[in-house]
């Protein structure tokens, strides 16, 4: 009688140990496999960038992802796709006065235009850099909020780096936002033929 309990023992045993083998041997055979990465190209990546819910929240981070956009407008590896998607991207980050003085088509025409020379002239954007926040300017005025700093470009043209300077102003939203409300280059600096001053 002991014996045949024993054995009804070593039986529910190995019928446990069946059972949770054959679970463990169904998971892993039904287990997601994980899918391929894709790896994304830099405007793919900067264009992904969700405005509503992550807008840039200084006038720094503005200009600086603004001119990450640029950046990625002259790669000569864009779709048209693409570019307009660059561009629809830039132009949530413009003050409503700017967006203003073009229609989204016009601006795009004006862009491929810009981009067509660029490649023409073997020309591209290699780095760039932004005034530091502390050299960020704010001033209240009868138009609102103001905010105006620098982003310095490093550009190559045929082989030769040299740097363009723009200044950027912005204006503070009724949400808070600091949108670009125009900028210009005050200087240029061309391919250094020049000797380089002393800092």
């Amino acid at each position: 009688m002991k014996s045949g309990a024993g054995k009804g023992k070593l039986i529910a045993i190995l019928a446990l140990g069946l059972i949770l083998l054959l679970t463990v041997f169904y998971v892993l055979a039904n287990r997601r496999q994980p899918t391929d990465l894709t790896v994304l190209t830099a405007t793919q990546a900067t264009v992904q960038r969700d405005l509503e819910s992550y807008y840039p929240q200084t006038p720094k981070a503005v200009v600086k992802y603004y001119a990450e956009l640029t950046q990625c407008m002259y790669d000569p590896s864009n779709t048209d796709k693409e570019i307009s998607e660059l561009a629809k991207q830039s132009r949530l980050l413009f003050d409503e006065e700017l967006r203003a003085t073009q229609t989204d088509e016009d601006y795009l025409n004006s862009l491929h235009m810009t981009i067509n020379t660029f490649r023409n002239e073997s020309r591209k954007i290699i780095s760039f850099t932004t005034s530091n926040s502390a050299e960020v300017e704010y001033r209240d005025t009868a138009n609102g909020k103001l905010s105006s700093l620098y982003c310095v470009y490093t550009m190559q043209k045929d082989g030769v780096n040299y740097t363009d300077t723009e200044q950027f102003l912005l204006r503070k939203d009724e949400k808070g936002r600091w949108k670009i409300l125009g900028w210009q280059s005050p200087a240029t600096v061309a391919p250094a033929e020049q000797e380089p001053q002393a800092q």
